[in-house]
């Protein structure tokens, strides 16, 4: 989904909605952050900045300039602190891409996963009424082959889902 139709999925579901959204007084139960990149490159980049340095004051000072710059990004590449990514809460989902959806406009959830060159793991929120807000298709995809412990995700949901749907339908009886 382009930047353009995210900000207008954005605005029509905040205006298509009955209750006001209030993500900083949600409880959230599942976090899910990128995945961290290993400690060895903050290792690596450090070993190249020393390389770096030795190649400055014995011979040329262009090389060990670009080494150190390349050895500066190794270091931040494993230093650099997880982005989070997705959340779960009772009421609905969190993401960083869509912003906070409930569970009462989703349809389901469908996973996909891309194989080829650039294989990759894929997350379908189908919402119900799509055509409310102006979307192109009847789905939200958020990749998540990049998120840490993606793989008991499914099941969070699921059972998220199922139990805000029970809890609709028990509000809607009564």
């Amino acid at each position: 989904m382009t930047n353009k139709n995210y900000a207008i999925f954005r605005r029509n579901y905040e205006d298509h909605i009955s209750k006001k959204l209030e993500v900083g007084k949600e409880e959230f139960y599942s976090n899910y952050y990128e995945t961290k990149q290993p400690f060895g490159l903050a290792i690596f980049g450090f070993l190249m900045l020393v390389f770096a340095l030795y190649i400055i004051f014995k011979t040329y000072i262009l090389y060990g300039i670009s080494l150190i710059i390349v050895g500066c990004f190794f270091i931040y590449g494993g230093l650099k602190k997880n982005k989070l990514v997705f959340r779960v809460s009772k009421n609905g989902i969190w993401t960083a891409e869509f912003g906070f959806i409930y569970f009462r406009h989703i349809e389901r959830f469908e996973f996909y996963r891309y194989l080829g060159k650039h294989s990759s793991e894929r997350l379908k929120i189908h919402l119900k009424n799509y055509k409310i807000y102006k979307m192109e298709m009847p789905f939200l995809e958020q990749a998540i082959s990049h998120i840490d412990n993606y793989g008991n995700l499914r099941n969070t949901l699921d059972n998220a889902l199922m139990t805000a749907n029970k809890r609709n339908e028990n509000k809607i009886c009564h």
